[in-house]
Order: C-alpha cells, then sequence, then structure tokens
C-alpha cells in the first residue's frame, strides 16, 4: 500500500500542476489580445544598414516605378495589401505624412504585395492614396527586402541605404519623425 502512494503522490503532484498550469493559460487565453489577432503596435527593427535592393516593377499607374530611379530622395517604401487590416489602419496616415513632405526631396512608395489588382486599385481609391504604387505581385521584391509582415515600411537614404525598417503601423509622429532624421 505504501509504494502505491509513494508512486501515485507524485504522478497525482504532476496531474495538479498540469491542471492548474492549464487553467491559468486558459484563463489568460480569455483575456484581451487572445486568440488570434492583429498587432496595432508597430516598432523598429534594428538592422545593419544596407543597400536597398533595386526592383523595378509596373506602377497601379501604368508607368514604370524602379527604385534606382528614386537615388537622390529620401525614400520611404511600404509593403501593404488591401486585405490587412492595420494596412488599412496606416493608409490615411501614410497619405497624410506624404502630403506634408511632398516636393521636400521625399517620395513615397508603395507596393501591394500578394493582392488583386482590382483590391488594390479600390483599396488606394478608398483612402485617397496619391503617392506612387505598384504591385509585387509574386512577392519577389518582398522578398528581397526581408519583409516578414504587413505592413512594413523602409526607410531609404539620398544614397540608396536602407536606414530604418518599421514592421506593423507607423503614426504620424513615428514616420515624421524618421523622415526628419533623414532628412537632416
Amino acid at each position: 500500500m505504501t509504494s502505491r502512494i509513494v508512486v501515485a503522490a507524485p504522478i497525482a503532484l504532476l496531474v495538479l500542476g498540469m491542471l492548474a498550469l492549464f487553467g491559468f493559460a486558459l484563463q489568460r487565453a480569455q483575456g484581451p489580445g487572445a486568440g488570434f489577432g492583429i498587432n496595432q503596435i508597430g516598432m523598429p527593427v534594428a538592422l545593419k544598414e544596407r543597400p536597398a535592393p533595386a526592383f523595378a516593377v509596373t506602377g497601379f499607374d501604368g508607368q514604370p516605378l524602379r527604385m534606382d530611379d528614386l537615388r537622390g530622395q529620401v525614400v520611404v517604401l511600404n509593403f501593404w495589401a488591401s486585405w490587412c487590416p492595420p494596412c488599412r489602419q496606416e493608409a490615411p496616415i501614410l497619405e497624410r505624412v506624404w502630403r506634408a513632405y511632398k516636393g521636400r526631396g521625399v517620395v513615397f512608395v508603395g507596393l501591394g504585395i500578394w493582392d488583386r489588382d482590382e483590391d488594390a486599385q479600390a483599396f488606394l481609391k478608398d483612402f485617397g492614396i496619391t503617392y506612387r504604387n505598384g504591385a509585387d505581385r509574386t512577392g519577389e521584391v518582398a522578398i528581397a527586402y526581408g519583409v516578414t509582415g504587413l505592413p512594413e515600411t523602409f526607410f531609404i537614404t539620398r544614397e540608396g541605404w536602407i536606414a530604418r525598417k518599421w514592421v506593423g503601423p507607423l503614426s504620424d509622429q513615428q514616420l515624421s519623425g524618421v523622415i526628419d532624421e533623414l532628412l537632416r
């Protein structure tokens, strides 16, 4: 009888511990932010400054859109998709800041990835986007830049170097802060 207690006691403690852990996890899973959700907070990502990969796509206006043509200006390169809720949150902010910096040596470029052209163009129209946008239909450009999620924004110096990378939606202040730094 004693040997059964010696064997059963650790097993019972293990089971109780697992149940307590499961109960704690279940309780946390029912709180805010549980389950599948959207990262509403963007964050800068540390990276070693490197040349911005060259790309050439067709803009939604039908004209070529090439990274090499943008040298000499600060470039804000934003990867987005019409089906991405944080991209929808960020779209009016990007347009507002673009209008504030337009003509000051800054160019905004958007690349819609893994999207149907009609959905991407409807997105641009819905948000009144006026800066250049094109389609990265295969994701090739996104892969070259190391995009890990959407939206993702790259800040490129006048010399064509990636100075900053931002994962997630940006606020007006965050966007303006990085642009101001690169314009100095």
